[in-house]
């Protein structure tokens, strides 16, 4: 009669033990690279929205033939043009009513649980004093919080989840701009003193890399 072989408790072991290694060296980066990926879709949606409910402010009379809260986009054909920034706090207001948004802050967005309470950047010095800040929250748990610290609205912080973690710069909290000239559609990119904490990436960073992976 033949004896059936075996694995020894130290080779059951030995195997676990490098199974183990493995996993700990490749599911973190699996992690960040899949937190990476749902921080681009949620950032495109965030733009796609805002893009869409500026499209209708353009229908009203005040804000034709653009609004009047934009940067200069680069290499823009009219060297004439300039930033505008006089209509940033009514065009936020203008967004606010016509996004679907279930809470809004007039004020003091974190203790109305509009935003977390995020960390300072280091982008732009007097940028951090969201206490005073408007900020609402649509239906798809999408954060949208004045940042800028003069001018308005002029820049719009964006938190890709809400709430939820790990709501930090560069991870799911990302800032955005209406770009464009005077003449030209404009539309909200990643800009505006765009800060990341460490181990996070810009909303550029982010569409960029995006861009480049695209055949």
């Amino acid at each position: 009669m033949k004896q059936k072989k075996a694995f020894t408790l130290a080779e059951i072991l030995i195997t676990l033990t490098i199974i183990g290694v493995v996993a700990a060296l490749t599911i973190p980066s699996l992690m960040f690279s899949t937190d990476e990926k749902q921080a681009v879709v949620g950032l495109k949606k965030a733009m796609s929205a805002l893009d869409q409910a500026v499209d209708i402010a353009r229908t009203e009379p005040k804000f034709q033939p653009n609004p009047k809260c934009y940067v200069l986009a680069e290499n823009a054909p009219d060297p004439d043009d300039s930033s505008q920034t006089a209509q940033c706090e009514d065009l936020f207001l203008y967004l606010k009513n016509v996004m679907q948004v279930q809470k809004y802050c007039k004020e003091d967005p974190i203790g109305g649980e509009c935003i977390a309470e995020y960390a300072e950047t280091t982008g732009c010095e007097g940028w951090n004093d969201l206490a005073k800040k408007k900020a609402f929250v649509t239906t798809d748990g999408i954060s949208y919080f004045e940042y800028s610290a003069a001018d308005g609205a002029s820049i719009i912080g964006v938190d890709v989840n809400g709430l939820r973690g790990p709501n930090r710069w560069g991870f799911d909290i990302f800032s955005l701009q209406l770009t464009g000239t005077r003449g030209s559609m404009q539309t909200y990119q990643p800009g505006g003193c765009e800060y990341a904490e460490e181990g996070g990436k810009t909303g550029s960073e982010l569409l960029q890399e995006t861009d480049e992976e695209t055949p």
